[in-house]
């Protein structure tokens, strides 16, 4: 009779403890500037939008941060602040003050001002909370000569506390009776580590085709170390060096192949927060280590979110090689105009 009256009290702690937590689940308190509460489930806060989920509504609510004036949780929290720090822990806000949270770690009570946080995220986040994944293409016809330009461009991030993984893919194809095809085809994967701070490691690889320039393949290897200078929650600036492994492999009448050696510069600027519209900019600079010649890479976008997580974007992409393997143009560059979709 003892040894099953003990195992009722077990059932019934294990079932207070789910009750318990099932509530908190749902008892996160959002505080905004008009002075609205909402009471539901923090999902994450990231690129500037607070992801917040509700019961009393069908889909998830997001609100732009600078329109949030706290936050109270018991749950644990991964705060990432833009002077580098991880905060782990519960968070709540600081009464009669506007805009300053209160961070309950393990150890100790940290004040932060909402504007100091870049990107908040629930330590059970799910795997699929954690990716991000955009689509975009463009079409354009000319009648007069049947001139018809195609490109697709694609993208998948992955990111956890402590490192980020993202891959990307782009196609740009012009089509036209009496005349060859031309084409642009680049894409690339890059893993970054998070050391300490704002500091953190690099390694990726990256392809080109390029019919402009007789480019069958080009193939570059690198490994390097960057840090942000800026990182807010409305945009960030880093930069990076390293060293790179590029293999070329050229077409034509005269097939040519070229192993070499590079240094590695790169400056990545993006701005996600400007109203509807985000702007990146990225160049990547290869000063040769075993030739005389300098590679440029560079990329500028600019975004404007559409409804339904459509948006229209235009992008300019420029390869520059000072000294290329075969007599073809140095500069190579594509505009291009698309409507797309994200996930995130």
């Amino acid at each position: 009779m003892q040894y099953r009256i003990k195992w009722h009290r077990l059932l019934l702690f294990w079932a207070g403890i789910l009750a318990v937590t099932s509530i908190n689940a749902q008892t996160d308190t959002l505080y905004t500037l008009k002075g609205d509460i909402l009471v539901g489930e923090i999902i994450s806060m990231k690129l500037g939008v607070l992801t917040f989920d509700t019961d009393y509504a069908d889909e998830e609510f997001q609100i732009e941060w600078l329109e949030v004036n706290g936050l109270k949780t018991n749950r644990l929290l991964v705060v990432f602040t833009r002077d580098g720090r991880r905060l782990v822990g519960s968070m709540s806000k600081v009464q009669d003050v506007e805009r300053i949270a209160r961070v309950q770690t393990f150890t100790s009570s940290i004040s932060v001002s909402l504007f100091d946080i870049v990107e908040i995220r629930t330590v059970e986040e799910k795997f699929i909370d954690r990716i991000k994944v955009n689509l975009d293409a463009g079409y354009s016809l000319t009648k007069a000569n049947n001139l018809q330009q195609i490109s697709i461009n694609a993208g998948v991030q992955y990111q956890t506390e402590k490192w980020m993984w993202n891959a990307d893919f782009n196609k740009v194809g012009t089509y036209q009776d009496n005349a060859d095809e031309s084409s642009r085809t680049s894409g690339g994967s890059n893993l970054n580590y998070f050391i300490k701070g704002k500091l953190f490691a690099t390694a990726g690889m990256e392809f080109l085709k390029n019919s402009e320039q007789k480019l069958d393949l080009r193939r570059t290897s690198k490994v390097g170390l960057g840090y942000y200078w800026v990182r807010t929650n409305r945009w960030y600036f880093g930069n990076g060096i390293g060293i790179a492994r590029t293999n070329e492999k050229y077409g034509g009448e005269n097939p040519t192949t070229n192993n070499e050696y590079e240094a590695m510069g790169i400056l990545d600027l993006n701005a996600y927060d400007i109203g509807d519209l985000d702007l990146r900019l990225k160049l990547d600079l290869y000063p040769g280590l075993t030739s005389k010649g300098i590679r440029l890479n560079s990329e500028i976008s600019v975004k404007y979110d559409l409804p339904l997580e459509f948006y229209i974007k235009l992008s300019y992409t420029g390869n520059y090689d000072s000294q290329p393997s075969i007599d073809v143009p140095k500069l190579d560059y594509v505009f291009q105009t698309s409507i797309g979709w994200e996930w995130d």
